[in-house]
């Protein structure tokens, strides 16, 4: 009688765990150089910073699904094509591969921002609006390097994190005249708040304040509506997490795939 393995089962186990449909069908070989194709690209796309933005992210998804896929079509096939023992290889080896790969997924999870450099977050609150919205999923380039004015950042503070917009950085010195930002004497207007969310009087007026050394100043894109540096001081550089590089998913389409500079 034939041995008998049964194709739907290799393909379940190629979609559950990279290469272990090949395992199943005596592809031993084959199903460790899937895991290594799929781990290796995920860390190298890691070590390049590829995945640091919306963009990066979708050619992060498309690679892991485009391998564990094609790998779980081609387990299918080889195991109604199967004619070697049917125990090979043993329910031993099978739980090895298994707790292997478990462990390098794990080791990806613990070791994610020096192995990959990215961390999503959800946005639930209207502060950087209309920039960013309540309902927004942001990715975060967790070695983007220093600060700069403009940036959008996540930091830590009062045990939370947050995101806002750099307005300063140590040194310089700021101040809100009419709603308008001066920086270091240069006039930026509104700097990204849209003029209906410019009002009242912490949003038009500001007397001038010089950011301390290893320091940030933030402000909200929605002035009026924005617990920034205005009420809350100065964020210590130490504090900022990383720099928002873009949407990836939001409630409205138009604003999927949003990239900021």
């Amino acid at each position: 009688m034939k041995p008998i393995k049964l194709s739907l089962q290799a393909f379940l186990m190629s979609c559950l765990i990279p290469g272990w449909g090949m395992v199943y069908v005596g592809r031993i070989k084959w199903g460790i150089r899937v895991a290594a194709l799929l781990f290796g690209g995920v860390a190298l796309m890691g070590a390049l910073g590829l995945i640091t933005t919306p963009l990066g992210l979708y050619a992060f998804f498309v690679f892991v699904i485009t391998v564990k896929l094609t790998s779980a079509i081609v387990s299918a096939v080889l195991a109604r094509r199967y004619s070697g023992p049917p125990d090979v290889p043993r329910k031993r080896f099978h739980a090895l591969y298994v707790g292997v790969v478990i462990i390098l997924v794990l080791t990806l999870g613990v070791f994610r921002v020096p192995l990959l450099g990215f961390k999503n977050y959800y946005i639930p609150s209207g502060s950087m609006a209309p920039t960013l919205s309540i309902g927004d999923y942001i990715i975060a380039d967790l070695q983007a390097g220093t600060p700069t004015v403009g940036d959008i950042v996540v930091y830590r503070w009062n045990g939370t994190e947050a995101v806002k917009r750099v307005a300063g950085v140590a040194g310089d010195t700021l101040a809100i005249v009419n709603g308008e930002l001066i920086h270091n004497g240069e006039n930026l207007g509104l700097f990204h708040a849209p003029a209906d969310r410019v009002k009242g009087p912490e949003s038009l007026e500001m007397a001038p304040v010089k950011v301390a050394l290893g320091h940030v100043f933030l402000l909200g894109d929605n002035r009026y509506n924005s617990n920034d540096s205005r009420f809350m001081g100065q964020v210590a550089v130490e504090d900022v997490v990383g720099k928002v590089t873009g949407i990836w998913f939001s409630n409205e389409r138009a604003r999927i795939g949003t990239t900021f500079p």
